[in-house]
């Protein structure tokens, strides 16, 4: 079958109009305003002022300015592996140490407030902690495969919650807890993100694997996936995605602050200026 010139030439003429559209979008050129160094298994944090919160490899917490000087530091008298920090919260900052079954509550200046001892409200292992809203604090029992919420101020579990009808209990990585918008948000690596209310009733699930970190700006969660950033609608689920700039080593977290973008690669953290 014969193609005419004029028709050939106004194919081409389409296509070329149409592949700005569906070409892939490029990263965006956002200036880099300062990098660190962060060796080993480092772990990030932000709060709602735009400081940032950096467990550095000797397990102590730097709070960052958003120059990336550091402005306070907390370094525990007994050492232990930080596996959460978590800042979000308005007057305190959470870290959970794994090994020693502890969550260390900081203040805004990382001054020490309290500490509580997770084996004083169950015999099982805590893999994943978090503040609530209420200034309780949301707990998964790996051990006895429940969903916990304890009380420190009176010593005692005030809501507890099997979770063997919702997870198999032999293919499951939780990883990450975080309660926002009256709503608790639970990653589990092998399967999605589980959601409950504030009391800790399930309501669904979002199939996103592969996760081990999930943040929220606005109405939106936000996760890193093949070296992109995507934002997915906490209410209508629509998604949307954002190229990163490239480095050698690949980003194995991302926050999003009100202005800065912070990615943390194995061994440095980039702040970007995006918006």
């Amino acid at each position: 079958m014969k193609i005419s010139l004029p028709k050939l030439f106004l194919g081409f003429l389409v296509l070329s109009m149409l592949c700005p559209f569906l070409a892939k979008s490029q990263a965006p050129n956002w200036p880099l305003l300062f990098q660190l160094p962060a060796k080993g298994k480092s772990l990030l944090s932000i709060d709602r002022f735009g400081r940032s919160y950096l467990a550095n490899g000797r397990q102590n917490i730097l709070q960052l300015d958003t120059l990336g000087k550091v402005v306070n530091t907390f370094s525990p008298p007994v050492q232990g592996r930080v596996a959460m920090v978590e800042a979000w919260s308005p007057a305190k900052i959470s870290v959970f140490y794994d090994d020693r079954q502890r969550v260390q509550l900081l203040d805004r200046f990382l001054t020490p407030l309290a500490i509580a001892d997770l084996r004083e409200y169950t015999d099982g292992t805590i893999t994943a902690a978090t503040l609530a809203a209420d200034d309780r604090l949301w707990l998964f029992d790996e051990t006895t495969f429940r969903l916990l919420k304890i009380d420190t101020r009176v010593n005692q579990a005030v809501f507890e919650n099997p979770l063997e009808l919702l997870l198999d209990r032999r293919q499951h990585d939780i990883t990450f807890l975080r309660e926002y918008q009256s709503k608790l948000y639970m990653v589990d690596r092998l399967s999605g993100i589980y959601v409950f209310d504030n009391m800790g009733n399930y309501q669904k699930k979002l199939p996103i694997p592969n996760l081990t970190y999930v943040g929220f700006v606005g109405d939106e969660l936000y996760y890193l996936a093949n070296n992109e950033l995507y934002f997915q609608h906490l209410y209508t689920l629509q998604t949307r995605t954002i190229s990163l700039p490239t480095q050698p080593l690949p980003y194995r977290q991302i926050l999003v602050g009100d202005k800065l973008l912070y990615l943390l690669t194995n061994d440095t953290l980039f702040a970007y200026r995006w918006r």
